[in-house]
Protein backbone atom coordinates (compact mmCIF):
# COMPACT_ATOMS: atom_id res chain seq x y z
CA UNK A 1 0.00 0.00 0.00
CA UNK A 2 2.97 2.50 0.97
CA UNK A 3 4.70 1.87 -2.39
CA UNK A 4 1.51 2.39 -4.30
CA UNK A 5 1.22 5.63 -2.44
CA UNK A 6 4.96 6.55 -3.32
CA UNK A 7 4.25 5.84 -7.15
CA UNK A 8 1.27 8.18 -7.18
CA UNK A 9 3.66 10.91 -5.97
CA UNK A 10 7.17 10.16 -6.64
CA UNK A 11 6.93 8.19 -9.97
CA UNK A 12 7.56 4.38 -9.92
CA UNK A 13 11.41 5.11 -10.10
CA UNK A 14 11.02 6.09 -6.50
CA UNK A 15 10.28 2.74 -5.15
CA UNK A 16 13.67 0.88 -6.37
CA UNK A 17 17.28 1.27 -4.84
CA UNK A 18 19.32 3.76 -7.46
CA UNK A 19 22.51 1.39 -7.34
CA UNK A 20 20.05 -1.25 -7.68
CA UNK A 21 16.98 -0.79 -10.25
CA UNK A 22 15.87 -4.56 -10.06
CA UNK A 23 15.22 -4.50 -6.27
CA UNK A 24 12.60 -2.65 -4.83
CA UNK A 25 13.18 -0.36 -1.19
CA UNK A 26 12.18 -1.91 1.94
CA UNK A 27 8.85 -1.36 4.45
CA UNK A 28 11.48 0.36 6.37
CA UNK A 29 12.49 3.21 3.83
CA UNK A 30 8.56 2.83 2.95
CA UNK A 31 7.39 4.01 6.27
CA UNK A 32 9.93 6.64 5.96
CA UNK A 33 9.34 8.32 2.71
CA UNK A 34 5.73 8.66 3.65
CA UNK A 35 5.45 8.87 7.14
CA UNK A 36 8.43 11.83 7.38
CA UNK A 37 7.44 12.22 11.17
CA UNK A 38 9.19 10.43 13.33
CA UNK A 39 7.22 11.10 16.33
CA UNK A 40 3.90 9.65 14.67
CA UNK A 41 2.64 7.50 16.46
CA UNK A 42 1.63 5.13 13.42
CA UNK A 43 4.87 5.41 12.62
CA UNK A 44 5.89 3.98 16.29
CA UNK A 45 3.36 1.49 15.78
CA UNK A 46 4.89 0.31 12.59
CA UNK A 47 8.53 0.42 13.78
CA UNK A 48 7.97 -1.86 16.82
CA UNK A 49 6.00 -4.23 14.73
CA UNK A 50 8.63 -4.50 12.37
CA UNK A 51 11.20 -4.90 15.49
CA UNK A 52 9.17 -7.94 16.74
CA UNK A 53 9.16 -9.26 13.04
CA UNK A 54 12.55 -8.83 12.65
CA UNK A 55 13.05 -11.13 15.79
CA UNK A 56 10.40 -13.80 15.39
CA UNK A 57 12.79 -16.87 14.69
CA UNK A 58 14.35 -16.90 17.66
CA UNK A 59 12.63 -14.80 20.65
CA UNK A 60 8.82 -14.67 20.20
CA UNK A 61 6.44 -16.68 22.18
CA UNK A 62 2.59 -17.35 22.38
CA UNK A 63 2.83 -15.06 25.47
CA UNK A 64 3.53 -12.31 23.15
CA UNK A 65 0.06 -12.04 21.70
CA UNK A 66 -0.60 -10.31 25.13
CA UNK A 67 1.68 -7.75 25.15
CA UNK A 68 1.49 -6.47 21.17
CA UNK A 69 -2.41 -7.44 20.14
CA UNK A 70 -2.96 -3.97 21.33
CA UNK A 71 -0.51 -2.60 18.63
CA UNK A 72 -1.79 -4.98 15.87
CA UNK A 73 -5.24 -4.20 16.45
CA UNK A 74 -3.93 -0.25 15.52
CA UNK A 75 -2.28 -1.41 12.82
CA UNK A 76 -4.91 -2.96 11.22
CA UNK A 77 -6.99 0.17 12.31
CA UNK A 78 -4.25 2.24 10.56
CA UNK A 79 -3.61 0.66 7.45
CA UNK A 80 -7.53 1.11 6.52
CA UNK A 81 -7.70 4.76 7.93
CA UNK A 82 -4.47 5.53 5.18
CA UNK A 83 -6.33 3.19 2.18
CA UNK A 84 -8.97 5.71 2.45
CA UNK A 85 -7.17 8.56 2.38
CA UNK A 86 -4.09 7.57 0.33
CA UNK A 87 -6.43 5.30 -2.19
CA UNK A 88 -10.19 6.39 -1.71
CA UNK A 89 -10.96 2.79 -0.98
CA UNK A 90 -12.48 1.18 2.13
CA UNK A 91 -11.40 -1.78 3.01
CA UNK A 92 -14.88 -2.72 4.80
CA UNK A 93 -15.99 -2.96 0.96
CA UNK A 94 -13.42 -5.77 0.78
CA UNK A 95 -13.76 -7.31 3.24
CA UNK A 96 -16.40 -8.11 6.19
CA UNK A 97 -15.66 -5.40 8.75
CA UNK A 98 -15.96 -7.91 11.69
CA UNK A 99 -12.61 -9.60 10.47
CA UNK A 100 -10.77 -5.64 11.08
CA UNK A 101 -11.46 -6.84 14.84
CA UNK A 102 -8.62 -8.86 16.32
CA UNK A 103 -8.83 -11.01 19.54
CA UNK A 104 -6.96 -12.35 21.81
CA UNK A 105 -6.91 -16.32 23.35
CA UNK A 106 -3.73 -16.32 25.22
CA UNK A 107 -3.70 -16.02 29.15
CA UNK A 108 -2.24 -13.23 30.86
CA UNK A 109 1.16 -14.45 31.97
CA UNK A 110 2.95 -13.33 34.88
CA UNK A 111 6.77 -12.73 35.19
CA UNK A 112 7.06 -16.30 37.34
CA UNK A 113 5.18 -17.98 35.24
CA UNK A 114 7.07 -17.13 32.02
CA UNK A 115 10.51 -17.17 34.01
CA UNK A 116 9.10 -21.12 35.00
CA UNK A 117 8.08 -21.80 31.37
CA UNK A 118 11.28 -21.01 28.95
CA UNK A 119 14.86 -20.79 29.24
CA UNK A 120 16.55 -17.53 30.98
CA UNK A 121 17.36 -15.84 27.54
CA UNK A 122 14.12 -15.90 25.84
CA UNK A 123 12.16 -15.20 29.56
CA UNK A 124 13.79 -11.94 29.89
CA UNK A 125 14.11 -10.83 26.59
CA UNK A 126 9.52 -11.49 26.81
CA UNK A 127 9.81 -9.31 30.33
CA UNK A 128 11.85 -6.49 28.80
CA UNK A 129 9.45 -6.39 25.15
CA UNK A 130 6.23 -6.35 27.66
CA UNK A 131 7.89 -3.83 29.70
CA UNK A 132 9.26 -1.75 27.10
CA UNK A 133 5.90 -1.86 24.59
CA UNK A 134 4.03 -1.14 28.13
CA UNK A 135 6.37 2.40 28.69
CA UNK A 136 5.79 3.22 25.21
CA UNK A 137 1.83 3.00 25.18
CA UNK A 138 2.03 5.37 28.34
CA UNK A 139 4.27 7.90 26.62
CA UNK A 140 2.11 7.30 23.05
CA UNK A 141 -1.41 8.08 24.44
CA UNK A 142 -2.51 7.41 21.48
CA UNK A 143 -5.37 5.08 19.66
CA UNK A 144 -2.74 5.41 17.11
CA UNK A 145 -0.20 3.27 18.48
CA UNK A 146 -2.37 0.88 20.54
CA UNK A 147 -6.17 -0.01 20.34
CA UNK A 148 -7.80 -2.52 22.38
CA UNK A 149 -10.98 -3.47 21.77
CA UNK A 150 -13.05 -4.78 25.04
CA UNK A 151 -15.91 -6.67 25.00
CA UNK A 152 -17.95 -6.36 28.18
CA UNK A 153 -20.89 -8.79 29.59
CA UNK A 154 -23.17 -6.71 32.07
CA UNK A 155 -26.19 -7.95 33.65
CA UNK A 156 -29.71 -6.48 32.67
CA UNK A 157 -33.42 -6.62 33.87
CA UNK A 158 -34.46 -6.63 30.72
CA UNK A 159 -33.84 -8.97 28.16
CA UNK A 160 -35.06 -7.00 25.44
CA UNK A 161 -31.67 -5.27 25.98
CA UNK A 162 -29.88 -7.75 25.97
CA UNK A 163 -27.52 -9.64 22.54
CA UNK A 164 -27.71 -12.53 24.38
CA UNK A 165 -29.25 -14.42 27.45
CA UNK A 166 -28.33 -16.75 30.34
CA UNK A 167 -30.28 -18.00 33.18
CA UNK A 168 -29.96 -19.31 36.72
CA UNK A 169 -30.82 -22.84 37.47
CA UNK A 170 -29.79 -24.16 40.78
CA UNK A 171 -29.44 -27.54 39.32
CA UNK A 172 -26.78 -26.80 36.47
CA UNK A 173 -23.78 -28.02 36.86
CA UNK A 174 -21.67 -24.62 36.06
CA UNK A 175 -23.34 -22.33 38.79
CA UNK A 176 -23.06 -18.71 37.87
CA UNK A 177 -22.48 -16.13 40.29
CA UNK A 178 -22.31 -12.30 40.27
CA UNK A 179 -18.96 -10.26 41.48
CA UNK A 180 -18.57 -6.53 42.11
CA UNK A 181 -15.19 -5.50 40.32
CA UNK A 182 -12.95 -2.11 39.95
CA UNK A 183 -13.19 -0.63 36.81
CA UNK A 184 -10.42 1.30 35.84
CA UNK A 185 -11.77 4.58 34.53
CA UNK A 186 -8.63 4.38 32.09
CA UNK A 187 -10.12 1.30 29.85
CA UNK A 188 -13.62 1.55 30.37
CA UNK A 189 -13.87 5.49 29.59
CA UNK A 190 -10.24 6.62 27.70
CA UNK A 191 -11.27 9.40 25.42
CA UNK A 192 -10.71 13.10 26.65
CA UNK A 193 -12.97 15.47 24.58
CA UNK A 194 -9.97 16.04 21.65
CA UNK A 195 -9.73 12.29 21.20
CA UNK A 196 -13.57 12.11 21.47
CA UNK A 197 -14.03 14.78 18.54
CA UNK A 198 -11.12 13.20 16.93
CA UNK A 199 -13.02 9.78 17.19
CA UNK A 200 -16.04 10.78 16.04
CA UNK A 201 -14.66 12.80 12.94
CA UNK A 202 -13.05 9.71 11.74
CA UNK A 203 -15.77 7.20 12.19
CA UNK A 204 -17.58 9.58 10.12
CA UNK A 205 -15.47 9.07 7.17
CA UNK A 206 -14.81 5.46 7.63
CA UNK A 207 -18.71 5.26 7.19
CA UNK A 208 -19.04 7.62 4.59
CA UNK A 209 -21.18 10.12 6.66
CA UNK A 210 -20.98 13.92 5.64
CA UNK A 211 -22.57 16.55 8.37
CA UNK A 212 -23.86 19.70 7.58
CA UNK A 213 -25.02 22.86 9.38
CA UNK A 214 -26.78 24.94 7.72
CA UNK A 215 -26.55 24.03 4.36
CA UNK A 216 -22.74 23.88 4.56
CA UNK A 217 -20.67 20.65 4.96
CA UNK A 218 -18.53 20.26 8.13
CA UNK A 219 -16.16 18.55 10.45
CA UNK A 220 -17.87 17.29 14.22
CA UNK A 221 -16.31 20.11 16.12
CA UNK A 222 -16.19 21.10 20.46
CA UNK A 223 -19.37 23.23 19.64
CA UNK A 224 -20.99 20.10 18.16
CA UNK A 225 -20.04 18.35 21.24
CA UNK A 226 -21.21 21.02 23.54
CA UNK A 227 -24.93 20.79 21.70
CA UNK A 228 -25.03 16.72 22.26
CA UNK A 229 -23.35 16.89 25.42
CA UNK A 230 -26.35 19.17 26.66
CA UNK A 231 -29.14 18.61 24.47
CA UNK A 232 -28.67 14.45 25.94
CA UNK A 233 -27.23 15.18 29.14
CA UNK A 234 -24.36 12.42 28.89
CA UNK A 235 -22.19 13.49 31.68
CA UNK A 236 -25.12 11.93 33.62
CA UNK A 237 -24.74 8.41 32.03
CA UNK A 238 -22.07 6.25 33.56
CA UNK A 239 -21.89 4.41 30.59
CA UNK A 240 -20.76 7.54 28.21
CA UNK A 241 -18.80 9.94 31.01
CA UNK A 242 -16.50 9.13 33.88
CA UNK A 243 -16.30 11.80 36.72
CA UNK A 244 -12.84 12.34 37.62
CA UNK A 245 -13.53 14.06 41.27
CA UNK A 246 -9.99 14.41 43.72
CA UNK A 247 -12.34 16.45 46.60
CA UNK A 248 -11.80 19.45 44.25
CA UNK A 249 -14.26 22.12 43.48
CA UNK A 250 -14.03 20.93 40.12
CA UNK A 251 -14.93 17.71 38.22
CA UNK A 252 -13.23 16.28 35.04
CA UNK A 253 -14.65 13.82 32.85
CA UNK A 254 -13.75 11.57 30.38
CA UNK A 255 -15.58 9.26 28.20
CA UNK A 256 -15.92 6.32 26.89
CA UNK A 257 -15.74 4.54 22.42
CA UNK A 258 -19.74 3.96 23.50
CA UNK A 259 -19.95 7.65 23.05
CA UNK A 260 -18.38 8.18 19.92
CA UNK A 261 -20.82 5.36 18.47
CA UNK A 262 -24.12 7.18 20.34
CA UNK A 263 -23.01 10.46 18.58
CA UNK A 264 -21.80 8.81 14.96
CA UNK A 265 -25.29 6.43 15.35
CA UNK A 266 -27.27 9.46 15.80
CA UNK A 267 -25.52 11.81 13.11
CA UNK A 268 -26.10 9.34 10.80
CA UNK A 269 -29.86 9.40 11.34
CA UNK A 270 -30.14 12.98 9.70
CA UNK A 271 -26.57 14.15 8.85
CA UNK A 272 -27.76 17.02 6.82
CA UNK A 273 -30.15 18.87 9.50
CA UNK A 274 -29.05 17.26 13.06
CA UNK A 275 -26.89 20.18 14.17
CA UNK A 276 -29.51 22.68 13.53
CA UNK A 277 -32.00 20.23 15.00
CA UNK A 278 -30.11 20.55 18.33
CA UNK A 279 -29.46 24.08 18.40
CA UNK A 280 -33.30 24.99 17.65
CA UNK A 281 -34.14 22.29 20.77
CA UNK A 282 -31.92 23.78 23.08
CA UNK A 283 -32.96 27.53 22.35
CA UNK A 284 -36.98 26.38 22.70
CA UNK A 285 -35.95 24.87 25.53
CA UNK A 286 -34.35 27.62 27.41
CA UNK A 287 -37.09 29.87 26.52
Amino acid sequence: MLKARIIGSKGIDAIYYKDNPQRTITLERCIASVFTNDKDPLRKNLEDIIRLRNTSTHFVVEEHEQIYVGLFQACVSNFDDKMLEFHGRRMGDAIPPHFLTLSMTASPATPERIRAKYDATIAEKFLFDENEIAQERILQDSQRYASVMVTELALVKSPKSADFTVRYDASSEKPMRVAKVFQDPSTTHPLSVGKLISHINKSLRGRGITLRASGAEKPFTQNDWKLFMNFYNLKSNPEFAYAHSNGASTTNYTYSMKTVTFIVDTISTCPDTIIDDLKNALKKEKR
